[in-house]
């Protein structure tokens, strides 16, 4: 099992996600946590390593449990947050770029992403009115 904490940005309606250098799906930022990080530390510290920019605030969604996308004897645990954040979002090394993910984009299925934020996790947002 492992554990990522995932940080939901939603600005003008559209979500922020990114895409890492040698793959080709989308997902949000965040990552694991190092050592004895609470999850908001670890977002904070995703989000300057990854994008250059800051945590403002993070509001705990939802758990979920699914099976790991690219190795399937693995689970994944994500704990979402919806975040708010400052900074324009300036990928890293291990980043390939950013996309600001309009609901039209999730409807049309206009790029690849995890299976779970396809399946489960963009619909529960839309569902419980937070995007």
């Amino acid at each position: 099992t492992k554990i990522r904490i995932a940080g939901i940005v939603i600005q003008d309606g559209k979500i922020l996600m990114e895409i890492g250098k040698g793959y080709s799906e989308l997902w949000t930022p965040g990552g694991k946590i190092e050592g004895t990080e609470t999850d908001e530390e670890c977002l904070a510290r995703e989000l300057r390593e990854e994008l250059e920019l800051e945590l403002v605030r993070a509001k705990f969604f939802k758990e979920y449990s699914s099976p790991d996308f690219y190795n399937d004897k693995r689970t994944i645990i994500d704990r979402v947050y919806v975040i708010e954040i400052t900074g324009t979002p300036n990928p890293s090394a291990e980043i390939e770029k950013c996309v600001w993910f309009a609901k039209e984009d999730f409807e049309n299925k206009k790029y690849p992403m995890l299976k779970s934020y396809q399946d489960i996790i963009f619909p529960d947002l839309i569902r419980e009115g937070v995007w």
